[in-house]
C-alpha cells in the first residue's frame, strides 16, 4: 500500500527542510522539530523527573504513573530507552510516546537518558540500559512499583538497548522481565546487506541509508563492534529463555526487515514474539500519533499488549 496519507504531509515538509550541517545542527533540529509537533492528550497521575545513578554518573530520568489509584503491591514497570541512532533526542523528545505507553498499558513507565555517541560510545548506552534496569528493580518500592512486574521498551535504537538489556538480564542476572515492547528495532549492524528492505527503503522515508551509516559510525568504537551480540542481538550465541517480545515495524523503514528476522529468530529459539506490521507507516511513527490515526493506533494497540502482559496473573 502507499505511505500513509498523514505522514506522507510529513515527509513533504521533512524533504522542503533544509539538512543540517553536522551533528550539533542535527541534534538541534530533531529535538525542536520533536517539541514542536502536535501531541495527542492523554490523562495520566503523577510525571516527575529524577536521576538514577549510571555506571559513570548520574542519569537523567522520567517516570509517568497511569491515573487512578495505585494497586496496593505497586504499579507494574516499563523502562523506556528513547530512539535517534544513539546519538541524538532526549527524555523530552519521547514524552509524548512515553505517556501514550503508559495511559494504554495501566503501567509507570521510567524514561532513561542513557549516555550518546560519539561522545560515550559503545558500550557506553548499554551499560547504562542494563544499570537502569537493576536500579529500577531494586528500587521498585520509592517509584511506586511492583518490582516483580517489569518490562523494557524502546523504539529503533531504544528498541536494540531493550533486547540487549533482555540478554543481558539472562546472562548475568537481574530481575525477571515480564516483556519486551521494540518498536522498529535496529537488530543486526554487522549483516546489513541480509535485508531487502534496506535497499528498498534506503531514501525518502525520513530514515535513510547513509544516515544509518553515520549513526552507525558514531556508535561503533571500532568497526568489529558490529559483529558483537550486544551491538547486533540478532547474532547472539543463544536467543532462548527471553521474555515474550511485541516487535512493531514499519512498511516503508529500512529497519523492517530486520525487525521481522528477530521476531523470527525468537521463536525459532523456542521464544513467545509477536510481529506487527505497520502497514503505510515510515521510521518514527510512534512519535507522529498525533498526525496519523493509524500510527496512534498501532501505539495504543502496543500499550494494550504490554499491559496485558504486566497484568497476568495479578
Amino acid at each position: 500500500m502507499p505511505v500513509d496519507p498523514h505522514l506522507a504531509s510529513v515527509l513533504l515538509q521533512l524533504a522542503q527542510a533544509p539538512q543540517p550541517a553536522g551533528l550539533e545542527e542535527m541534534r538541534a533540529g530533531v529535538r525542536a522539530n520533536a517539541l514542536r509537533s502536535p501531541k495527542r492528550p492523554v490523562t495520566l497521575g503523577e510525571v516527575r523527573d529524577l536521576t538514577l545513578p549510571g555506571p559513570d554518573g548520574a542519569l537523567p530520568a522520567r517516570l509517568y504513573h497511569p491515573a487512578g489509584a495505585a494497586p496496593a503491591q505497586g504499579w507494574p514497570l516499563t523502562v523506556y530507552f528513547h530512539g535517534g541512532g544513539f546519538v541524538a533526542y532526549d527524555l523530552d523528545t519521547h514524552d509524548a510516546l512515553c505517556r501514550e505507553l503508559c495511559a494504554a498499558s495501566g503501567a509507570a513507565v521510567l524514561s532513561v537518558a542513557y549516555r550518546l555517541a560519539p561522545e560515550h560510545k559503545f558500550p557506553a548506552a548499554v551499560q547504562d540500559a542494563f544499570a537502569s534496569v537493576q536500579w529500577a528493580a531494586a528500587h521498585a518500592g520509592e517509584l511506586g512499583a511492583d518490582p516483580q512486574r517489569l518490562a523494557v521498551a524502546g523504539d529503533s535504537a531504544g528498541a536494540n538497548l531493550a533486547t540487549v538489556t533482555a540478554l543481558r538480564v539472562r546472562d548475568e542476572g537481574g530481575p525477571t522481565l515480564r516483556a519486551q515492547l521494540l518498536i522498529y528495532p535496529a537488530a543486526d549492524f554487522g549483516n546489513p546487506e541480509r535485508y531487502p528492505s534496506r535497499r528498498e527503503n534506503a531514501e525518502g522515508f525520513f530514515l535513510t541509508a547513509e544516515r544509518m551509516k553515520f549513526f552507525g559510525q558514531q556508535y561503533l568504537a571500532q568497526p568489529t563492534d558490529a559483529a558483537h551480540h550486544h551491538v547486533s542481538p540478532i547474532g547472539a550465541p543463544s536467543l532462548a529463555g527471553l521474555p515474550p517480545a511485541l516487535v512493531l515495524t514499519a512498511e516503508f523503514d529500512p529497519l523492517r526487515d530486520e525487525g521481522v528476522a528477530y521476531a523470527d529468530a525468537l521463536r525459532a529459539a523456542g521464544g513467545e514474539a509477536e510481529h506487527r506490521p505497520g502497514p503505510g507507516m515510515i521510521h518514527g511513527f510512534a512519535n507522529m500519533t498525533a498526525f496519523s490515526p493509524v500510527a496512534a493506533g498501532l501505539v495504543d494497540d502496543a500499550g494494550r499488549w504490554l499491559g496485558e502482559k504486566l497484568h497476568e496473573g495479578n
